[in-house]
């Protein structure tokens, strides 16, 4: 793919990605807002919610790209919260393991619905074939993603086909 192209696509879908999200973000933004919550501790909770298991903070310092201490109080505040739960790993007692809990789930699970509202509004607007076609090209596309860039997604590519 020559290089202009690759940014007509790149352009194509931040706007595409954008229609989507149009106004779901700010709510959702609005929600942990008025919890008081950093961005770097809703980060943690996306990330715990779509990793779909516990981690081990330095693990989860590691994906955030801050410091283990930085992790540490940010898991801190979102125990106190009730969004989180840690504790000790059975393997290595000096390893602390983080996962959510049932508030923290429901919180990124509103988070994924609203999401998922906004994608079902904006597919039944779409005529049948622009459906069609849009549907066989998106699961060629994810059928052509290399693996480690699907991890952690919804559905594999069978899914996509199969869907409607």
């Amino acid at each position: 793919m020559d290089v202009a192209a690759e940014v007509d696509l790149a352009d194509v879908f931040d706007t595409f990605i954008g229609i989507l999200h149009k106004g779901c973000d700010a709510d959702v933004l609005d929600v942990f807002v008025s919890m008081d919550l950093t961005l770097t501790q809703v980060r943690v909770v996306f990330m715990l919610a779509m990793h779909g298991s516990e981690l081990p903070i330095n693990v989860v310092a590691e994906r955030l790209n801050v410091s283990v201490a930085t992790a540490g109080r940010t898991v801190d505040r979102l125990v106190t919260l009730g969004m989180v739960d840690r504790r000790e790993d059975p393997d290595d007692r000096r390893s602390k393991l983080v996962s959510l809990t049932a508030e923290g789930r429901r919180l990124a699970d509103t988070q994924r619905e609203g999401m998922r509202e906004r994608i079902r509004t904006f597919s039944r607007a779409l005529p049948a074939d622009v459906a069609d076609g849009l549907r066989e090209a998106v699961a060629a596309a994810i059928a052509a993603t290399p693996e480690h860039l699907r991890a952690g997604a919804a559905c594999s590519p069978d899914q996509v086909r199969t869907s409607s």
